[in-house]
Protein backbone atom coordinates (compact mmCIF):
# COMPACT_ATOMS: atom_id res chain seq x y z
CA UNK A 1 0.00 0.00 0.00
CA UNK A 2 2.82 2.40 0.84
CA UNK A 3 4.34 1.63 -2.55
CA UNK A 4 1.14 2.70 -4.31
CA UNK A 5 1.04 6.01 -2.42
CA UNK A 6 4.67 6.69 -3.30
CA UNK A 7 4.01 5.83 -6.97
CA UNK A 8 1.02 8.15 -7.08
CA UNK A 9 2.95 10.99 -5.47
CA UNK A 10 5.84 10.46 -7.88
CA UNK A 11 3.49 10.51 -10.89
CA UNK A 12 1.86 13.72 -9.63
CA UNK A 13 5.26 15.35 -9.14
CA UNK A 14 6.34 14.39 -12.66
CA UNK A 15 3.09 15.72 -14.16
CA UNK A 16 3.45 18.96 -12.21
CA UNK A 17 7.03 19.36 -13.46
CA UNK A 18 5.95 18.71 -17.06
CA UNK A 19 3.12 21.26 -16.76
CA UNK A 20 5.50 23.86 -15.28
CA UNK A 21 8.02 23.36 -18.11
CA UNK A 22 5.23 23.58 -20.70
CA UNK A 23 3.97 26.83 -19.14
CA UNK A 24 7.47 28.36 -19.27
CA UNK A 25 7.94 27.32 -22.90
CA UNK A 26 4.51 28.69 -23.91
CA UNK A 27 5.16 31.98 -22.12
CA UNK A 28 8.51 32.41 -23.85
CA UNK A 29 7.01 31.53 -27.25
CA UNK A 30 4.16 34.00 -26.72
CA UNK A 31 6.59 36.81 -25.93
CA UNK A 32 8.71 36.18 -29.02
CA UNK A 33 5.62 35.81 -31.22
CA UNK A 34 4.07 39.07 -29.97
CA UNK A 35 7.28 40.97 -30.71
CA UNK A 36 7.32 39.58 -34.26
CA UNK A 37 3.62 40.39 -34.78
CA UNK A 38 4.19 43.95 -33.57
CA UNK A 39 7.06 44.37 -36.06
CA UNK A 40 4.92 43.04 -38.92
CA UNK A 41 1.99 45.30 -37.98
CA UNK A 42 4.30 48.32 -37.86
CA UNK A 43 5.74 47.45 -41.28
CA UNK A 44 2.25 47.07 -42.77
CA UNK A 45 1.05 50.28 -41.18
CA UNK A 46 -2.45 50.95 -39.99
CA UNK A 47 -5.53 51.19 -42.15
CA UNK A 48 -4.54 54.74 -43.15
CA UNK A 49 -1.27 53.56 -44.72
CA UNK A 50 -2.95 50.54 -46.30
CA UNK A 51 -5.65 52.71 -47.88
CA UNK A 52 -2.96 55.01 -49.25
CA UNK A 53 -0.99 52.06 -50.66
CA UNK A 54 -4.12 50.61 -52.33
CA UNK A 55 -4.97 53.92 -54.02
CA UNK A 56 -8.71 53.82 -53.31
CA UNK A 57 -8.77 57.64 -53.41
CA UNK A 58 -6.59 58.68 -56.35
CA UNK A 59 -4.52 61.76 -55.62
CA UNK A 60 -4.56 61.24 -51.85
CA UNK A 61 -1.22 61.87 -50.20
CA UNK A 62 -2.36 60.94 -46.67
CA UNK A 63 -5.28 59.54 -44.73
CA UNK A 64 -6.32 60.71 -41.29
CA UNK A 65 -8.92 59.22 -38.96
CA UNK A 66 -12.29 60.91 -39.28
CA UNK A 67 -12.89 60.27 -35.59
CA UNK A 68 -15.08 57.18 -35.95
CA UNK A 69 -14.23 53.51 -36.02
CA UNK A 70 -14.14 53.00 -39.76
CA UNK A 71 -13.75 56.14 -41.85
CA UNK A 72 -10.54 57.95 -42.78
CA UNK A 73 -10.35 61.37 -44.41
CA UNK A 74 -8.27 61.49 -47.61
CA UNK A 75 -6.09 64.56 -48.18
CA UNK A 76 -4.12 65.90 -51.10
CA UNK A 77 -1.74 68.19 -49.27
CA UNK A 78 -4.06 70.12 -46.97
CA UNK A 79 -7.22 69.68 -49.03
CA UNK A 80 -9.87 67.12 -48.09
CA UNK A 81 -10.57 65.19 -51.30
CA UNK A 82 -12.54 62.20 -50.03
CA UNK A 83 -12.85 59.36 -47.56
CA UNK A 84 -11.65 55.80 -47.34
CA UNK A 85 -12.47 52.78 -45.23
CA UNK A 86 -11.51 49.16 -44.94
CA UNK A 87 -13.99 46.72 -43.42
CA UNK A 88 -15.13 43.14 -43.36
CA UNK A 89 -18.48 42.26 -44.92
CA UNK A 90 -20.26 38.99 -45.53
CA UNK A 91 -19.38 37.08 -48.68
CA UNK A 92 -20.95 33.97 -50.17
CA UNK A 93 -18.47 31.53 -48.59
CA UNK A 94 -16.90 33.61 -45.84
CA UNK A 95 -15.96 37.14 -44.84
CA UNK A 96 -14.73 39.59 -47.51
CA UNK A 97 -12.37 42.43 -46.64
CA UNK A 98 -13.04 45.46 -48.81
CA UNK A 99 -11.27 48.81 -49.10
CA UNK A 100 -13.53 51.55 -50.43
CA UNK A 101 -12.74 55.11 -51.41
CA UNK A 102 -15.18 57.92 -52.17
CA UNK A 103 -14.93 61.61 -53.01
CA UNK A 104 -16.48 64.28 -50.79
CA UNK A 105 -19.87 63.70 -52.47
CA UNK A 106 -19.62 59.96 -51.66
CA UNK A 107 -19.18 58.93 -55.27
CA UNK A 108 -16.94 55.87 -55.45
CA UNK A 109 -13.32 56.52 -56.40
CA UNK A 110 -12.07 52.98 -55.89
CA UNK A 111 -12.86 49.55 -54.50
CA UNK A 112 -10.32 46.84 -53.69
CA UNK A 113 -11.15 43.31 -52.59
CA UNK A 114 -8.36 42.96 -50.03
CA UNK A 115 -9.10 39.37 -49.05
CA UNK A 116 -11.72 36.74 -49.80
CA UNK A 117 -12.29 33.01 -49.48
CA UNK A 118 -14.76 32.51 -52.28
CA UNK A 119 -14.82 29.43 -54.49
CA UNK A 120 -11.47 29.13 -56.35
CA UNK A 121 -11.84 29.70 -60.09
CA UNK A 122 -15.37 31.07 -59.76
CA UNK A 123 -16.16 33.43 -56.88
CA UNK A 124 -12.53 34.46 -56.42
CA UNK A 125 -12.81 36.39 -59.70
CA UNK A 126 -14.14 39.28 -57.60
CA UNK A 127 -10.53 39.81 -56.54
CA UNK A 128 -8.70 38.67 -59.67
CA UNK A 129 -10.82 40.42 -62.33
CA UNK A 130 -9.56 44.04 -62.30
CA UNK A 131 -12.32 45.07 -64.69
CA UNK A 132 -14.95 44.13 -62.14
CA UNK A 133 -13.73 46.50 -59.41
CA UNK A 134 -12.73 49.18 -61.95
CA UNK A 135 -16.38 49.73 -62.88
CA UNK A 136 -17.18 50.97 -59.35
CA UNK A 137 -15.30 54.26 -59.94
CA UNK A 138 -17.69 57.14 -60.58
CA UNK A 139 -20.76 55.31 -59.26
CA UNK A 140 -22.89 56.94 -56.58
CA UNK A 141 -24.55 55.07 -53.75
CA UNK A 142 -27.87 54.87 -55.64
CA UNK A 143 -26.22 53.04 -58.57
CA UNK A 144 -24.21 50.70 -56.41
CA UNK A 145 -26.11 47.54 -57.30
CA UNK A 146 -25.70 44.90 -59.96
CA UNK A 147 -27.22 45.78 -63.33
CA UNK A 148 -29.59 42.81 -62.87
CA UNK A 149 -30.91 44.64 -59.79
CA UNK A 150 -31.21 48.04 -61.53
CA UNK A 151 -27.70 49.30 -60.71
CA UNK A 152 -24.62 50.23 -62.70
CA UNK A 153 -22.30 47.31 -61.86
CA UNK A 154 -22.05 44.31 -64.18
CA UNK A 155 -21.65 41.09 -62.22
CA UNK A 156 -19.08 38.48 -63.16
CA UNK A 157 -20.59 35.63 -65.16
CA UNK A 158 -20.59 32.54 -62.95
CA UNK A 159 -19.87 34.62 -59.87
CA UNK A 160 -23.02 36.71 -59.72
CA UNK A 161 -23.69 36.03 -56.06
CA UNK A 162 -20.12 36.92 -55.02
CA UNK A 163 -20.39 40.05 -57.20
CA UNK A 164 -23.60 40.98 -55.40
CA UNK A 165 -21.90 40.58 -52.01
CA UNK A 166 -19.14 42.98 -53.10
CA UNK A 167 -21.58 45.62 -54.34
CA UNK A 168 -23.80 45.26 -51.26
CA UNK A 169 -20.72 45.33 -49.01
CA UNK A 170 -19.35 48.47 -50.66
CA UNK A 171 -22.74 50.17 -50.28
CA UNK A 172 -22.86 49.14 -46.62
CA UNK A 173 -19.38 50.54 -45.97
CA UNK A 174 -20.22 53.83 -47.72
CA UNK A 175 -23.40 54.13 -45.66
CA UNK A 176 -21.39 53.71 -42.46
CA UNK A 177 -18.81 56.25 -43.68
CA UNK A 178 -21.60 58.78 -44.30
CA UNK A 179 -22.89 58.26 -40.76
CA UNK A 180 -19.44 58.75 -39.27
CA UNK A 181 -18.67 62.04 -41.05
CA UNK A 182 -22.09 63.65 -40.66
Amino acid sequence: MAETKDSTVMILLKLTLIAAVAAVVLTATYGVTQEQLAKLAEAAGGPDKQLLDMGVVPGATKFKSAGGELCYEAYDGGDLIGYGAMAEVQGMQDILTLAVGVDTDFVVTGVVVVSQKETPGIGDKIQKDEGFVAQFAGVGLDGLKLSDDGGEIDGISGATISSRYVTDGAAEIIGKMQQEVS
